[in-house]
């Protein structure tokens, strides 16, 4: 009778195929109160034959069902606690990266969005100009044939064929070593492709200017606001020289690299930051003043305690990595590890003081007033441009608009070292401004203050008025070989 009794709370064969909730499992694997004893209130001596008979029954495909149920929902065969809990968190943690990476993706995309427009705009405008430049060529003789073979053509000035030079010959004579090698490199591979090593040289820069663009916006919408991201880029895109990121100059390469450097830095990825440095050293020497970012970067997120101190602070010897490597191929090509800098001196470069280059100018501009030519126009325009870009620099850390919060040393530490980096080496002739205003686009902090200080609808259509002349004059004068920066 008590087995009758006991058999009768079992579950039916055809209820074992069902799922079973984890109350029913457990009043299927416990005995309750009713079944396990007697009307006295005794155990139920036949308890285990009870428990017998039901493990001899699991031997069916339904009752294994039933029974790896149970073991998922706290049966006798049921996971340890510790298990289900690292199961948890395992699950938890894949879902939490999932949403991370959607969440970076976005902001990427949302990036590019904001970026697209003013990079599409100010590539028209060149493409415009490109084509002006095939009607009306001057005294340039590269904008002869067909029309899209001279527009591109028209870009090929300067410093491009120097590019172009070691893209397709190596450093055949040492003073184009003030070149460094891995933009040339670059026009190299493409070339393969394109076939045509201007276009090649065009295709690099374009993409790397676009990718400035973008990582601007996003440093600064990290570090900032989307606001100030937004006019920042505008404001840089828009500045005199900025068509240098479109030329087949080593500018925007450049750039990328010390942005992509500087991020990195800024996010405590220093192998990452060792990487983007070393590469940016090998693309220019004004790589060197991402040194000072680094380092305070390193001290800042280490709490400027030297027994904070890892095995990555050995990463800072990357950023130098790329100029290193370029002095041993110096030295093993020319025999002179230093000739990358001597070179400089054929373009009349020496180590001066920071000022000199405002000085010797303004010395020039009032030995020549009487004349107004062209090297005397570039002078004034090289001298404004400079000028602003100083005032910039000083506002970075003096008035209201300077930067504030812990990343305002960064940002402002790098700006000012680089600024004087490359006033330190000015041309000693008749020009002693010349191609600074080109380096000033290294000088990024320097446009987050431009954009805090150019909030207003009137500051910015006055800006894109005066800036977006001055754009289009440098663009046209070197499109038919004239100097512009």
């Amino acid at each position: 009778m008590l087995l009758r009794s006991l058999r009768s709370h079992r579950p039916r064969r055809d209820q074992l195929s069902q799922p079973l909730t984890q109350d029913e499992a457990a009043q299927q694997i416990l005995p309750t109160p009713e079944s396990a004893t007697d009307e006295q209130g005794h155990l139920a001596p036949g308890l285990h034959l009870a428990n017998k008979e039901e493990k001899q029954e699991a031997s069916t495909p339904s009752r294994s069902l039933a029974l790896r149920e149970l073991a998922t929902t706290g049966g006798e065969n049921r996971l340890s606690e510790q298990e289900q809990l690292t199961s948890a968190e395992a699950g938890h943690n894949k879902e939490q990266t999932a949403k991370a990476t959607t969440a970076l993706l976005s902001t990427w995309l949302v990036a590019i969005q904001q970026v697209l427009p003013i990079y599409s705009a100010t590539h028209l405008l060149y493409l415009l100009l490109s084509y002006i430049a095939f009607l009306f060529p001057g005294d340039s003789s590269s904008t002869s044939g067909p029309v899209l073979g001279a527009m591109i053509n028209s870009w090929r000035h300067w410093d491009t064929g120097h590019f172009i030079t070691i893209a397709l010959h190596g450093y055949s004579d040492w003073w184009r070593t003030a070149f460094f090698p891995l933009y040339p490199l670059l026009i190299r591979l493409v070339n393969y492709l394109a076939d045509n090593p201007v276009l090649a040289g065009l295709v690099v820069s374009n993409l790397a200017g676009f990718g400035v663009l973008v990582l601007l916006y996003r440093l600064v919408t990290e570090d900032f606001d989307d606001e100030l991201a937004s006019r920042t880029v505008l404001y840089y895109a828009m500045f005199p020289m900025a068509f240098f990121l479109a030329a087949a100059y080593s500018e925007s390469l450049f750039m990328l690299l010390s942005l992509l450097c500087f991020y990195s830095t800024r996010r405590g990825r220093w192998w990452q930051a060792a990487l983007w440095g070393g590469l940016t050293s090998l693309t220019r020497a004004t790589a060197i003043p991402l040194l000072i970012p680094f380092v305070y970067e390193y001290l800042r997120q280490h709490h400027f305690r030297l027994r904070e101190f890892r095995l990555d602070v050995l990463s800072i010897l990357g950023i130098p990595s790329g100029l290193a490597l370029f002095a041993g191929y110096c030295y093993l090509r020319f025999h002179d590890p230093l000739a990358f800098s001597h070179a400089e001196s054929v373009w009349q470069r020496s180590l001066q003081p920071p000022w000199f280059a405002f000085s010797a100018t303004i010395a020039a501009l009032v030995q020549d007033s009487s004349h107004l030519d062209f090297i005397t126009i570039h002078r004034v325009i090289d001298l404004t441009l400079l000028t602003a870009v100083l005032a910039l620099v000083v506002l970075l850390f003096v008035g209201p608009w300077r930067l504030r919060g812990p990343l305002a040393p960064t940002y402002t530490l790098y700006t000012v070292g680089a600024f004087i980096f490359f006033l330190l080496v000015p041309a000693v002739g008749r020009y002693p401004t010349m191609s600074m205003p080109r380096f000033s686009l290294a000088l990024f902090p320097a446009f987050i203050v431009l954009a805090r200080l150019g909030k207003s609808e009137s500051f910015r259509l006055h800006y894109l008025m005066i800036s977006g002349g001055l754009l289009t004059f440098s663009v046209l004068q070197f499109l038919i070989g004239q100097w512009a920066g």
